[in-house]
C-alpha cells in the first residue's frame, strides 16, 4: 500500500514504545541506553530478568473511556517552513483547520493547515518571543468569550529560565489570503518552586484557567494552575496542584487538550495515549488525579502534539520533523 494514501490504518492499539528519534531540541539516548546496548551477555540477562520482574500492573481504566477505532493516516505537513511541529490544536472559528507551530528555533509565528495538511495560513504573532514553544491551546480569550489560541513558550530543557511566557492571540476570523499578523497579550509565569521543563499547556474551555503538566525522564511530572489568566504583563506564579505519573511506557508527557465539552483531557507521552475522565465540577488537574483509559497512539519517531477535533471524539496526532504525518483516531462517546 502507498505510504501516502490517506485511508492507510496505520496500527491498531496500543503499539509498543519505540525509540525516540533526537532532534535539534532534545538530547540523545536516553541515559544509560548505549551502556545496555554494549552490555555483555550476562549483564544483558540480568537487566531483562529485573525488568521483567518489576512493575504491578498499570493503574488503567476499562470503564468510561472512549470507544476508538484505529489510527489512521490523514494527510501531512506541507514541505516548507513547519519542520518541527511541536503543538496542534483544532479551531474554533475554523473547525476544519488546525493550527500548529514550530519548537525552538522559530521565528515568533503559527500555521494553519487543513485536516489533509494542505497549508491555509501563516500568522507572526507580534510582541512575542519565540525562546522555546512547546504546545498550543484554544479557549475563551482572557477578557471573556471569544476564541483565542494560547502559544507556550514553557520549554527548558536545560533548567535556565527564570520565568516562562504564555501568548494569547485571538484567532484568525479568516485564512484565506497570504501571510498576517496578529498582535499577542503576553503572560508571564513562574513557578513557585523553581525551574521546570515542560510541554503540555492545557486550557479549560469555559473557565479558561490554566495547566501545565511538566515533563520529567523518569519518575513523576507535576501539575500546576491558575485558575484564570493574570492580567497582560502582570507577572504570575503558578500554584502547585498536583503531581501525575504515566501509568506505563514514557514517564515524558509531550502535549494535551481538554475536550471542547470539558468532559476529558487527552495527554500524550513519547510512547502512549491517555485518556481522563473530567465532570463539570473538576479542575484540570483534579481529573488528572483519577486513573485514565489508554487510546490508540501512533507510531511517531518522535511523539508531540495532540488535540481534539470538533464537534464529537476523534481526535489528531502529529509528530516533530518535516512533512510529518497527521494521524485521526475516530472514537465513540464513552
Amino acid at each position: 500500500m502507498s505510504p501516502t494514501s490517506p485511508t492507510e490504518i496505520l496500527r491498531a492499539p496500543l503499539p509498543p514504545p519505540r525509540p525516540l528519534r533526537p532532534s535539534r531540541s532534545r538530547g540523545g539516548p536516553a541515559p544509560g541506553a548505549l551502556a545496555r546496548r554494549s552490555a555483555p551477555p550476562a549483564l544483558a540477562l540480568s537487566l531483562l530478568l529485573s525488568g521483567c520482574a518489576s512493575s504491578d500492573p498499570p493503574d488503567v481504566r476499562v470503564s468510561g473511556c472512549p470507544r476508538c477505532a484505529g489510527v489512521t493516516r490523514v494527510g501531512a505537513l506541507p514541505q516548507g517552513d513547519i519542520d518541527e511541529c511541536s503543538g496542534v490544536v483544532a479551531g474554533g472559528l475554523h473547525p476544519d483547520a488546525l493550527y500548529v507551530h514550530n519548537d525552538h528555533g522559530d521565528d515568533p509565528r503559527f500555521f494553519a493547515v487543513g485536516l489533509d495538511g494542505a497549508l491555509r495560513a501563516e500568522v507572526d504573532v507580534a510582541g512575542a518571543a519565540a525562546i522555546d514553544w512547546e504546545d498550543i491551546a484554544r479557549g475563551p480569550c482572557r477578557t471573556g468569550g471569544g476564541s483565542c489560541l494560547f502559544l507556550a513558550d514553557i520549554g527548558d530543557n536545560d533548567g535556565e529560565r527564570d520565568s516562562y511566557t504564555i501568548y494569547g492571540v485571538e484567532e484568525p476570523d479568516t485564512l484565506e489570503g497570504g501571510p498576517r499578523a496578529s498582535t499577542a497579550e503576553v503572560f508571564v509565569l513562574s513557578y513557585p518552586d523553581g525551574r521546570h521543563d515542560a510541554e503540555t499547556l492545557l486550557i479549560h474551555p469555559t473557565t479558561g484557567a490554566l495547566t501545565l503538566v511538566t515533563k520529567v525522564n523518569k519518575g513523576t511530572s507535576r501539575i500546576y494552575e491558575l485558575p484564570a489568566l493574570p492580567a497582560a504583563g502582570a507577572p504570575a506564579t503558578l500554584v502547585q496542584a498536583g503531581s501525575i505519573e504515566p501509568p506505563t511506557g514514557s514517564a515524558r508527557f509531550t502535549g494535551g487538550d481538554v475536550h471542547p465539552d470539558g468532559t476529558g483531557v487527552l495527554l500524550r507521552t513519547s510512547s502512549h495515549v491517555f485518556y481522563y475522565p473530567m465532570t463539570p465540577d473538576q479542575t484540570v488537574a483534579q481529573a488528572l488525579a483519577g486513573s485514565p483509559c489508554m487510546l490508540p497512539s501512533a507510531d511517531e519517531e518522535q511523539a508531540e502534539a495532540i488535540a481534539w477535533l470538533p464537534g464529537g471524539w476523534d481526535y489528531v496526532t502529529v509528530g516533530e520533523g518535516k512533512e510529518e504525518p497527521i494521524h485521526r483516531v475516530s472514537c465513540q462517546a464513552p
